[in-house]
């Protein structure tokens, strides 16, 4: 009977081929998935010393997806060390030492950079980085062939600033009941920001608008009329100005909770051990001892109305400045991938 099938139906062994070859491939994807997950879970993790307040102000759910995200970028668990405010040195490192034995490294904000070099001394074969900030180079560890220290690019993140608020000046026209007749920024800063980065913010505001005004202030005094500002950055400083409830679009260099976040800012820029763990980590797997991480943007797409700008805020958040001129301190500052 078999065999008069097979004449009759001359495509029939083919068919019965195919079908077991497609069997056999769905019974073989569950294992290869299962081996996959497991090399997952046997790799060295990832350790990001986390503290209770800085988990209070970035929001848990918002660690958990930085979390999910950084594992998923690194393919090795990534896992916070929470730890009460003012544990000590020793307090920290035994948090740690019960979260992994061997971690592929250690991430330490700035503030516990006395406790990352303890741990150094105790496991000089793990790798620790210290996440600076802003901080100079002489407040921190000095960095050696185990121990990294990276600081914040406030060069690439001012001039990325600088290219978001001009497109944030559109959302600004929208909503205002009459547009400013000249587009003016404010750019607050801090005491340790320079010249030439603040220039650098100035040449990505004017990239697209070169008649475009910017001022640099210090104090709440110092500030136009919020009607006459098409967007105002906080860089550092300034938290104040949102106490004034103002209308004009704001970004913000801040590790606040975007759910926390008042509806006038619409970017924040984030250089928290979180934002950067991904970057730094690939550094350091690269064994580079020192460098600078461009801030993680975070567009708030609740706070936009504006599907366009939103969009173009996004496409600009990516933006490899190719150069940088010597007039603004800094020649042939490429950003590689990573630091999207």
């Amino acid at each position: 009977m078999v065999r008069l099938r097979l004449l009759l139906f001359p495509g029939f062994v083919e068919t019965l081929k195919r079908h077991k070859i497609l069997m056999a491939a769905a019974a073989l994807i569950p294992a290869v998935a299962a081996v996959i997950f497991l090399i997952f879970l046997i790799r060295a993790p990832v350790l990001v010393v986390t503290d209770a307040p800085f988990a209070a102000i970035y929001g848990q759910s918002r660690l958990k997806r930085e979390q999910a995200s950084a594992s998923r970028a690194l393919f090795r668990r990534v896992k916070p060390v929470l730890i009460a405010d003012g544990a000590s040195p020793d307090i920290l490192i035994i948090a740690i030492n019960k979260s992994s034995r061997r971690p592929f490294c250690v991430l330490f904000p700035r503030r516990h950079a006395p406790a990352a070099e303890r741990y150094h001394e105790q496991h000089p074969k793990i790798r620790s980085i210290v996440l600076g900030g802003y901080s100079p180079a002489s407040d921190l560890p000095r960095p050696d062939g185990s121990l990294y220290v990276y600081g914040t690019d406030r060069d690439i993140d001012l001039y990325r600033a600088g290219l978001l608020a001009d497109i944030l000046a559109g959302l600004r026209r929208n909503t205002a009941s009459q547009a400013p007749v000249q587009r003016i920024f404010a750019l607050w800063q801090d005491h340790s920001a320079s010249a030439g980065q603040s220039g650098l913010f100035s040449r990505g505001v004017r990239e697209r608008n070169a008649e475009s005004a910017v001022i640099f202030v210090s104090s709440t005094a110092e500030m136009p009329e919020s009607e006459a500002l098409s967007c105002v950055v906080l860089a550092g400083a300034g938290a104040e100005f949102l106490e004034k409830g103002q209308r004009t679009p704001i970004i913000m260099f801040s590790w606040l909770d975007p759910a926390m976040a008042p509806q006038e800012i619409a970017v924040l820029f984030d250089d928290s051990p979180w934002g950067l763990a991904v970057p730094a980590v690939r550094m350091a797997g690269k064994k580079q001892k020192e460098g600078k991480i461009p801030s993680k943007i975070l567009v708030i797409s609740g706070n936009i109305a504006d599907n366009g700008i939103f969009r173009m805020l996004r496409k600009a958040a990516k933006k490899h400045p190719d150069f940088f001129s010597e007039s603004f301190g800094s020649v042939d500052k490429e950003l590689p991938k990573q630091y999207n």
